[in-house]
């Protein structure tokens, strides 16, 4: 029963936007990745990447202060660009009925986002 509740999860988390979400940070990995000093940064990119598609049955724990200077960059850099999209999103997904248990799904998935430096993916 669980797994079936963890595929209908992420089937529509899929639907109202968690799958464009995973396509960018795959695309984004891709692109770092044929740099040199953007190799770290993609690694993140993919974990993260993978978490957009299949956030449900995850448990995330953030500690930013941890890599305190790696994740301020990453704000600067990348971290910047997730935040309008994941605004939309939660409020789209409180607007429509379907979306209301995915609220938090989107605030576990912009926490690691914003700070994927420290970020422990469960």
């Amino acid at each position: 029963m669980k797994y079936v509740i963890s595929f209908v999860g992420n089937f529509i988390w899929k639907l109202f936007g968690g799958v464009w979400l995973a396509t960018f940070w795959f695309l984004l990995g891709v692109i770092l990745t044929l740099t040199i000093i953007g190799y770290p940064l993609a690694v993140n990119c993919f974990r993260i990447g993978w978490l957009c598609f299949k956030p449900t049955n995850k448990r995330v724990g953030v500690y930013f202060e941890r890599y305190l200077s790696l994740n301020l960059l990453w704000i600067v850099f990348a971290g910047w660009m997730v935040i309008p999209y994941a605004v939309v999103s939660i409020t789209l997904n409180i607007l429509s009925i379907f979306g209301i248990p995915l609220v938090a799904q989107w605030i576990k998935v912009g926490k690691v986002c914003l700070f994927p430096f420290g970020a422990i993916i469960k």
